[in-house]
């Protein structure tokens, strides 16, 4: 069975100004998951945004910006979701079995 991936945005602090900009992006918290539907494995992350008055991005309510926030999880969420990923395989795998006697 195929394994799926998400990234849930779980909290964004800001500063309210900074440098003349307004709610700027300090850190961003996620939670990422794998699931082959039988197995899941979940893990979080913080990734902190170091300050760009050049290439500031304003915070808007959107899909899009939304987007644009998940993207600037990356590449720590990729390593995540990565390692998630390796651990629902490894319980697919069903190497174990349970033994009994017929007699």
């Amino acid at each position: 069975m195929a394994i799926t991936t998400t990234i849930e945005i779980t909290n964004i602090d800001a500063k309210k100004s900074l440098e003349g900009k307004d709610h700027v992006i300090t850190s961003i918290s996620f939670d990422v998951s794998a699931t082959d539907g039988t197995y899941t494995h979940n893990m979080n992350g913080v990734q902190y945004i170091p300050f760009d008055k050049d290439n500031f991005i304003e915070w808007a309510d959107t899909p899009e910006f939304k987007a644009q926030v998940i993207e600037w999880t990356k590449p720590y969420s990729d390593e995540l979701i990565a390692e998630c990923t390796t651990v629902v395989t490894e319980l697919a795998k069903d190497e174990d079995e349970t033994l009994s006697f017929t007699s």
